[in-house]
């Protein structure tokens, strides 16, 4: 009797050793709060023993199941799966089951996203928003105040902050009330806008939203006068014109011009030349670069030759009576 008692114990020991350690998901959630139709979705989670193989399953509208995707946790037993194309994972509107386990479905956990064609979320989460704010326009040294808020009553412990505010400008992060009185600095002589967001928190999500104020134009452009600028001109070197030559061209500069003008006075054939093909000269000591002499009456004891009032000697005789 002992003997059997004997083997039953080692039987049964032996079978508690083959029986399968299964690792417990403890968590399986969706990345993000919300992931829209042209985004890749994806599954985190945790399971308490570590370096496990996570399996997760889907269950569509229709009671249709099938196997979705796998992940490796790591040592302290978080997962995360590959990312999946929400488009291909929901092929139709309504409510979709994912369950994730490690060797049996019955052991693993579930979670329900519903799907309503432009986005997948899980239906008991609220999603954090703002409320639209609208742009405001104010002047300077005169305060500006509203109150941000958000389109779902049922979140509580909300945070409110600003991002990139103007300096002066605050937010009560629990009430959302926004004061700002712009100082004189912050306006100009135009209109001057001021661009930055509002950001809320509250139960792991955030919000944010972006708001403009302008600061009208405050005071007018100064008018800034300009002396004029007397121009310096350059003291230069006075430029000497060159005196244009109105020598005629068959001048020979080398020979003395009075020749030209002995030549145009005694040769006729010369001066016939010279008057059909120079006309453009008033006369021949024009072309050759002479002065042309006066013309009129000789005085006593010059004699005109060749147009020049030359002097002449005259023979001195004496008186008869003088000879002897």
């Amino acid at each position: 009797m002992q003997i059997k008692l004997a083997i039953i114990g080692a039987l049964s020991l032996f079978l508690v050793m083959l029986a399968p350690v299964y690792a417990e998901i403890t968590e399986i959630s969706i990345q993000k709060n919300f992931y829209t139709v042209d985004e890749k979705i994806v599954f985190v989670g945790n399971e308490d023993e570590g370096n496990k193989m996570i399996n997760i399953v889907m269950t569509n509208p229709n009671g249709k199941e099938s196997y979705l995707v796998g992940a490796m946790s790591n040592s302290v037993g978080i997962f995360q799966t590959i990312p999946k194309n929400v488009s291909n994972v929901f092929p139709a509107i309504g409510s979709y089951q994912f369950t994730a386990f490690t060797v049996q479905k019955d052991d693993g956990k579930t979670i329900v996203l519903e799907y309503d064609g432009d986005r997948v979320l899980q239906p008991t989460k609220s999603i954090l928003q703002l409320n639209s704010i609208v742009d405001r326009i104010v002047e300077v040294e005169k305060t500006i105040t509203f109150v941000a808020s958000i389109n779902d009553d049922s979140i509580i412990e909300t945070s409110y902050s600003l991002e990139n505010a103007p300096a002066g400008a605050t937010i009560d992060s629990v009430t959302g009330k926004f004061i700002w009185t712009p100082s004189k600095s912050h306006g100009s002589f135009i209109d001057v806008s001021y661009d930055f967001d509002i950001v809320v928190n509250a139960e792991g999500q955030e919000d944010r939203e972006n708001i403009t104020i302008v600061v009208k134009k405050a005071y007018d452009e100064p008018v800034i006068e300009v002396k004029p600028v007397t121009e310096v001109k350059p003291v230069t070197e006075v430029e000497v014109e060159e005196s244009i030559s109105t020598v005629a061209s068959f001048v020979d500069e080398t020979k003395d011009p009075q020749d030209y003008v002995d030549r145009y006075n005694s040769e006729e054939a010369y001066k016939e030349w010279f008057d059909d093909n120079y006309s453009q000269y008033s006369s021949i000591y024009e072309a050759v670069g002479l002065e042309e002499p006066e013309f009129g009456i000789c005085g006593e004891g010059t004699k005109l030759i060749d147009g020049v009032c030359t002097v002449i000697q005259k023979v001195s005789q004496k008186p008869w009576w003088q000879f002897w």
